[in-house]
């Protein structure tokens, strides 16, 4: 009992000494001064510290970070049996289950192959401007959302190998069958010059099954939509870009629309949806290109209403 008081007397002692050298460089040291100490005191903590941090944002530049988009679907299929506290609960009227994710600044932890790794996911709000973005930004983690998102995983750096080799690209392939699983598509629309993160399920339920087409004419796109879902790695040989255009015409409700569902609903494929008339400079175009992620399907309607024709028989 005695050492145990001893222990507490020493350190309210160094608590009570810390405190008091922190007052006295408050008053009497320049704010730089402080800055380039606390800093130090950081690195040196850092450098002392045998735990690693590995920071995952939201995008990288113009492309939205693919290992971000794992995460928050890996995190998500866990986060019923994680040590989190708070859950964030979400459901479209067309999907079938609950979609679950970490709130805002909340922390799990996972194991893999012994090894204890905590994650957590950090928001930080920021002003919303009205005002037109520029595209040419290298960082839209910041210009393009209300609040900057990013998750951070810590663990031991003698584990550094596993995860980066191991535990990642585990977290990839977990998160790839969960978006499977959940079989629905998604419909994206243009928000302040990007492309909305909140997207919504799409509720058209228009199949290749129940399209009323010639047959042979939808056995002829099916099969060409299988041939180009398959083919990245052919495309990639032969040097091609990975993609397949389509140009459908005909009067309103001649079922343009119905089968470009059927087609997305068929290729488990999002829809990001464009309109040619908010285009206002070349880069504009090129941003909402670079920004789609892969395996998505880009429509664009009403090609010949987004120059300016005097009307549309010309």
């Amino acid at each position: 009992m005695s050492e145990a008081k001893a222990v507490l007397s020493i350190a309210a002692s160094l608590a009570a000494s810390a405190m008091l050298i922190g007052s006295i460089a408050n008053d009497f040291l320049p704010t730089e001064v402080q800055d380039y100490w606390y800093s130090s005191l950081h690195f040196v903590s850092q450098y002392l510290s045998s735990r690693i941090t590995i920071v995952i944002e939201e995008f990288l530049g113009l492309t939205i970070n693919q290992v971000f988009e794992a995460t928050h679907l890996y995190l998500g299929d866990r986060t019923t049996t994680s040590s989190a506290k708070r859950l964030r609960v979400g459901k479209s009227e067309k999907e079938k289950t609950f979609r679950t994710t970490l709130d805002r600044n909340e922390e799990m932890v996972d194991v893999f192959e012994d090894v204890t790794l905590k994650w957590k996911l950090i928001c930080t709000q920021v002003p919303l401007s009205v005002e037109y973005i520029n595209p040419d930004l290298e960082d839209h983690n910041a210009s393009l959302r209300s609040e900057v998102r990013h998750y951070e995983l810590s663990f031991h750096k003698k584990h550094t190998d596993t995860v980066l080799n191991l535990y990642l690209p585990h977290v990839l392939k977990k998160a790839k069958a969960v978006k499977e699983d959940c079989n629905t598509v998604k419909l994206h629309t243009v928000l302040r010059n990007c492309w909305d993160a909140n997207n919504v399920v799409l509720q058209h339920a228009m199949t290749f099954k129940d399209l009323a087409l010639d047959s042979e004419l939808k056995k002829m796109i099916i099969k060409d939509l299988d041939i180009f879902r398959n083919g990245k790695e052919y495309y990639r040989r032969v040097g091609r870009v990975w993609k397949r255009g389509y140009l459908l015409f005909g009067p309103p409700g001649t079922g343009k629309s119905n089968l470009i569902a059927s087609m997305a609903n068929h290729l488990k494929f999002d829809i990001y949806h464009l309109d040619l008339t908010d285009i206002q400079f070349s880069s504009d175009l090129q941003f909402r290109l670079l920004t789609m992620p892969s395996r998505s399907m880009l429509v664009i309607e009403d090609n010949d209403c987004s120059v300016e024709l005097q009307n549309r028989e010309s």
